[in-house]
């Protein structure tokens, strides 16, 4: 198109009629499907249904494997448990080199902790309530049940953490599948894409809390302790419910990019407000921290130190989605 403008004309560039921008424009809005409160109500019972359906089915396949069960939850123990062992026969064969090892019973210990040492690392030791009174390490083997239900209601709940686990395709299946009918398609689009990350940083905190967190934040509780005053006895209960805390906890945690990236692309917080209040970030991730770990600084630190490298990891993120944000108009001048 041509317009004439102070004797020159000036060409004005056409828009081709497929543009995809002008169809976006002009196209009408989805159209969702429309249901009764009624409708809503059966369709969510008919998924809550399958769901539990589903988790019932998969505690019951667990029950049949107590000791796996038990060898899973007590793993984490195990391993805090071989490394102060390792730090006890270290501590021997430094008093036997400085020649102050006792001759009536650290000789013996010694002795007994070179000849089984292997076998006991690989818990293949016979007699493991013995462990204390042949190698004079003072730490049990094995958790105990304070009370006379405490192994079975562990085993219980831990079937059923691990049941969760085996039928989470279902139920989320069916959580979507419910959700996703009141949803656009590119909202839906958004959910496909980040999904998959979600899950991945859920199992990385719930592996570093298993393998790293708990053992490592135990051995050094354990470390701590007086051995001629205080004696190092675990209930399962309680080594469960420390577990479970810290193992979900730090799933969570570990969601912080995948949070921040959605809180800045819904509009609800900026990259540069995310950037700005660093200072009281960092404060609310220790104090969380504290607040949620045993009360030791060194695994309020296991807790901490991970969550803060997520953070710097949201921000890197959050700083590439910068161009998604909406720009802030500018406030109007002052009427002078």
């Amino acid at each position: 198109m041509a317009q004439a403008r102070g004797g020159a004309i000036v060409r004005r560039p056409m828009v081709a009629l497929d543009d995809p921008r002008i169809r976006e424009a002009y196209a009408e809005p989805e159209e969702l499907p429309r249901m009764a409160f009624g409708d809503h109500l059966d369709e969510l019972r008919k998924r809550l249904f399958r769901s539990v359906l589903a988790l019932v089915i998969a505690v019951a396949a667990m029950l049949p494997f107590h000791d796996e069960v038990q060898g899973i939850i007590t793993e984490p123990y195990r391993i805090l448990w071989r490394q102060a062992f390792l730090d006890h026969v270290a501590m021997l064969e430094q008093r036997e080199a400085a020649g102050v090892l006792d001759a009536d019973f650290g000789v013996e210990f010694l002795a007994n902790c070179r000849k089984y040492g292997e076998t006991i690392l690989a818990g293949e030791f016979a007699w493991p309530a013995l462990l204390p009174d042949k190698t004079g390490f003072p730490v049990p083997y094995t958790l105990v049940a304070i009370g006379g239900l405490d192994d079975f209601w562990t085993f219980m709940m831990a079937s059923f953490v691990f049941a969760f686990v085996m039928a989470s395709p279902v139920v989320i299946w069916q959580a979507w599948a419910f959700i996703a009918a009141g949803l656009y398609e590119k909202e839906r689009k958004v959910f496909h894409r980040y999904f998959p990350f979600a899950m991945v940083l859920l199992t990385s905190g719930v592996l570093f809390g298993y393998f790293y967190a708990v053992p490592y934040g135990l051995g050094w509780l354990v470390r701590m302790m007086k051995t001629d005053q205080v004696s190092a006895l675990l209930g399962v209960s309680q080594y469960f419910t420390l577990l479970f805390t810290m193992t979900a906890a730090l799933g969570m945690v570990f969601q912080l990019p995948m949070v921040m990236v959605a809180l800045q692309r819904v509009g609800l917080v900026r990259h540069a407000t995310l950037a700005k209040n660093w200072r009281g970030i960092v404060l609310a991730i220790f104090v969380i921290s504290a607040v949620i770990t045993p009360p030791d600084p060194f695994s309020m630190l296991l807790m901490a130190g991970p969550t803060l490298l997520l953070y710097l990891v949201g921000l890197v993120l959050t700083s590439r989605g910068k161009r998604h944000e909406v720009p802030i108009d500018p406030p109007p001048a002052a009427a002078t």
